[in-house]
């Protein structure tokens, strides 16, 4: 306890804090020296009087700052889009490995918060072991990935089939030599410091890589279905920044004192308004719907594939009343619209985007607040780091797989699966299947006529 001493009608404390009126307080907030976390003691007294905080008010800040923070944050977002559209466009492969490092960087800038030096000195395998948990789960999740992608190389998978048999096992015997290594190394005096770590490495794991895992599960079943939700974060996220920077006044959520009702509206249109439009054009682009059929394929390959029914497009009637009223503003009658379906489901995910996916951030912004920092790093000019661009995409990712297993997805049955299948078998399975087959075909003269054929084009 600091020394008390009273001056007037004023207690003060050692420390240099005062305790006034109860009408009027005086906060204490981290002064923004440049630095992630504020030091002890850099702090600066802000005055409330009641009325902004109770208004929701959105604070200002000095205008050539925030037209410098506007410039630079701008040049880096159409940098960065720029760039996610290179990925994208050298195919799934690029795309997948994308994922893979932005799952390491944010686990790590994640990890890096409940990072104390002092202990960690004392605990020198504590690093290490956050890494090897990272990699069991990595090995866990892309080996179950990369069965998915051999499925199109059947004599491949074919040699690692031992592998793919067992992967499940060999992933959860990796995991339990972790476990064992961290139960060895706990030490007396740091048994909370250390649970608290394996906690928040779990935790990092399941929110992070788990989460973020679903933008690869989306990418197997078309480029679609992984570019289309990221693209409409990335526009909800831009426009509500637009909106709230020209027309911001009221704040909408204490957790993030810069995001505003105006915005939060304004993004959400906008990214309506752009999800409908761009299916539209995405549908037309079989390297888009097409389901990738192998790893090495780009946006300049000749992809051809049956397209799923969602992306064909369906004449509707338009209601009387809304077709009475379109032809008096348009001067010509519509009885019917031609629409792909798909184009009301991205309603449904641009939605999403606009009223739920924020609150990943919002998340986001109470972990900052509880360890106190500005950003989760700064390795991206006015954005602070990755996780900070990328924490609404996680929430993104799994409800975006969730909708299209649960409205969108047509079951098939493809050769690569049922290869899959057969190698499973037994050599007596196999062969007792080879003959069915065999049998099936001649009955039907398939194999003859295909026999036939092979012989006439022989001679």
């Amino acid at each position: 306890m600091g020394r008390i001493t009273k001056k007037g009608s004023t207690t003060s404390m050692q420390s240099g804090e005062k305790i006034g009126s109860p009408t009027k307080l005086r906060h204490r907030k981290p002064i923004d020296n440049g630095s992630n976390t504020a030091a002890k003691g850099d702090y600066e007294d802000e005055e409330d009087d009641g009325q902004r905080k109770g208004a929701g008010i959105v604070p200002q800040e000095d205008t050539k700052k925030k037209w410098r923070n506007w410039r630079q944050r701008t040049t880096f977002t159409f940098l960065m889009i720029a760039g996610f559209f290179t990925v994208i466009a050298l195919g799934p492969l690029s795309t997948m490995l994308m994922v893979l490092c932005l799952q390491v960087l944010i686990y790590r800038e994640v990890i890096s918060l409940s990072s104390v030096p002092k202990k960690e000195r004392d605990l020198p395998w504590s690093r290490a072991m956050n890494a090897y948990f990272l990699i069991c789960l990595e090995y866990y999740l892309y080996g179950e990935n990369m069965h998915r992608a051999l499925k199109r190389h059947p004599w491949l998978e074919a040699h690692l089939q031992p592998f793919f048999a067992h992967h499940r096992f060999i992933s959860f015997s990796l995991y339990l030599i972790g476990f064992v290594w961290f139960v060895s190394t706990l030490r007396k005096g740091y048994y909370r410091f250390q649970m608290g770590q394996f906690a928040w490495t779990h935790m990092a794991l399941g929110l992070v890589v788990v989460q973020s895992q679903y933008m690869i599960e989306n990418i197997f079943e078309g480029i679609f279905w992984f570019f289309l939700p990221i693209a409409l974060v990335i526009v909800n996220d831009i426009f509500a920044y637009v909106f709230g920077f020209f027309f911001g006044r009221h704040q909408l959520i204490e957790l993030s004192p810069k995001k505003t009702w105006e915005g939060y509206i304004g993004g959400g249109v906008t990214t309506m308004m752009f999800g409908f439009v761009f299916t539209a054009m995405l549908s037309d682009w079989p390297f888009m719907y097409c389901p990738p059929p192998n790893l090495h394929m780009t946006a300049f390959s000749n992809v051809t594939c049956e397209k799923n029914p969602v992306f064909v497009p369906q004449e509707y009637r338009v209601p009387a009343a809304l077709s009475a009223a379109l032809s008096v503003v348009l001067k010509r009658h519509i009885a019917t619209v031609t629409i792909r379906p798909v184009q009301f489901h991205s309603l449904a995910i641009s939605a999403f985007a606009s009223l739920i996916a924020p609150f990943g951030g919002f998340f986001a912004s109470g972990v900052k607040r509880a360890f106190n920092i500005k950003d989760f790093g700064n390795s991206i000019p006015g954005h602070g780091g990755v996780t900070d661009r990328f924490d609404c995409q996680f929430i993104m990712a799994v409800f975006s797989h969730s909708y299209y297993s649960s409205f969108i997805k047509v079951s098939t049955v493809t050769v690569g699966g049922l290869f899959s299948s057969f190698l499973s078998l037994n050599s007596e399975k196999q062969m007792e299947l080879y003959h069915s087959i065999q049998e099936y075909l001649q009955s039907t003269g398939s194999a003859v006529s295909e026999a036939a054929s092979a012989a006439a084009g022989a001679a």
